[in-house]
């Protein structure tokens, strides 16, 4: 099983991620003979307490999406109730280890949109369960090391 191993950063498990619109956009953009953005290459926190992954507005702006769903969410704010938010669909890479590397393509997902840069966390997206559903995260804060198999 493929797998990497990193550093615990002060802010926890962080990755370098590699974004781009969905497959299903790609294969539009290039039907309409127009441009695919560039990837955004972001840092990521992993998030066991996400749900569903989270990218910054300013990532989605780069990638020109639009809103494609909603989703119900529960935060510690909502008191219990849902709130809707939009939906944007992406496809995500991780990126770790030696420059270059890419290590887990994500199928398109959808993920939220969450004001992560304007906190000033060091990261622009949360890698939520949505995608950690089909790896093994192993979290060794004594050691100060997570790894991630695939």
């Amino acid at each position: 099983m493929p797998h990497f191993s990193l550093q615990l950063s002060p802010q926890g498990p962080i990755v370098d991620a590699g974004m781009t619109v969905s497959t299903a956009r790609q294969q539009a953009l290039v039907a309409q003979n127009l441009a695919i953005p560039p990837p955004q290459i972001v840092r990521g926190l992993i998030d066991t307490g996400a749900g569903l992954s989270a990218v910054d507005p300013s990532v989605l702006q780069a990638l020109g999406l639009n809103p494609t769903g909603e989703a119900e969410i529960f935060t510690p704010t909502t008191g219990g109730i849902p709130v809707k938010i939009p939906t944007y669909d992406v496809c995500i890479a991780i990126l770790a280890g030696r420059t270059g590397d890419v290590h887990f393509i994500s199928d398109t997902i959808q993920v939220t949109g969450a004001s992560l840069t304007a906190q000033g966390l060091g990261y622009q997206v949360l890698i939520g369960r949505d995608i950690l559903k089909s790896c093994i995260l192993y979290f060794n804060g004594a050691d100060g090391v997570f790894s991630l198999s695939y």
